[in-house]
């Protein structure tokens, strides 16, 4: 009797020592049996990948089509392989403009003191979508003089004449042809017009007024032969203003002006039988213009 309790006793004591070790070793069953399932998984995963591969290989050697997107120097292809033909033209050819078109701008607006003009390819106020014209290849920003401080307020003239200073710059080749004096030039890098009554102290060209019939003549284009002309032609703009009168607050008449650039010329014209897929179009052959 004594040896039977004695046994259940030294149970009680080994029991929770033999509990821990079959828990441990549950778990190590779990993580060996985890590993095993992953295992098989990175296996199965492998060999659908090598199968696929091995499918692609096979239809690329047969001509199957095949979604493989070609580098930057391939060439893209159509569906019979051939490659890809570039678009049509974007411009038609009514889209371009015509010699006599007028663009007028104007500073009436009392919040605007300033004014951009620009003459380029693609891009800017006046659009040529022409070969020999690059994007700002002139331009013209028109401002406003403020001379009101200038003015004595107790001996205001009858009539005030608005005054503007013009500052050209080109980044393509120009030609430019003042009011007054003779023949074309190179114009410089920037160049800068008055418009005002008297002249400017710094000798800069200075006009009252710029005339419809003796207005500021600008032939844009690519390259000059060696007589100073353009070697594959050219486009003609003239510059000039036109007056209209306001009152100002006080009820004194003034003078302000518009700017108005007319496209004279296109020299010898557009060749339409030959434009470039991004929609430009280049002169004809001078040698064969009438």
């Amino acid at each position: 009797m004594f040896k039977f309790i004695y046994s259940l006793i030294m149970f009680q004591q080994i029991d929770p020592r033999i509990y821990e070790l079959e828990k441990e070793i549950d778990l190590y069953r779990i993580i060996l049996a985890g590993g095993v399932l992953l295992l098989i998984i990175l296996g199965l995963i492998v060999i659908l990948q090598w199968a696929s591969l091995k499918k692609m290989r096979r239809g690329a050697d047969i001509g199957e089509p095949v979604n493989i997107t070609p580098g930057k120097n391939a060439p893209a292809k159509t569906e019979k392989g051939k490659p890809e033909t570039k678009a049509a033209p974007s411009v038609k050819g009514r889209d371009l403009p015509d010699p006599g078109l007028v663009y007028k701008f104007s500073l009436a607006d009392e919040k605007v003191t300033e004014k951009l003009i620009t003459i380029g390819q693609t891009e800017g106020n006046i659009k040529t979508y022409s070969t020999e014209v690059i994007n700002d290849h002139f331009s013209i920003n028109i401002r406003i003089i403020d001379n009101q401080r200038d003015r004595d307020i107790y001996n205001l003239p009858d009539k005030i004449y608005e005054e503007y200073i013009l500052d050209m710059r080109r980044d393509g080749r120009v030609l430019v042809y003042y009011p007054g004096l003779e023949g074309y030039r190179q114009m410089g890098a920037r160049e800068r017009v008055y418009i005002k009554p008297e002249p400017d102290s710094a000798g800069d060209p200075t006009f009252p007024m710029i005339e419809a019939k003796q207005p500021i003549r600008l032939r844009i284009g690519d390259r000059l032969n060696q007589d100073e002309k353009f070697a594959n032609g050219y486009f003609e703009f003239h510059l000039y203003t036109q007056e209209y009168e306001v009152k100002t607050s006080a009820g004194i008449p003034k003078i302000e002006k518009n700017f108005m650039v007319r496209l004279y010329r296109i020299y010898p014209g557009y060749d339409m039988s030959s434009p470039s897929p991004d929609g430009l179009y280049p002169m004809t052959d001078p040698f064969r213009a009438g």
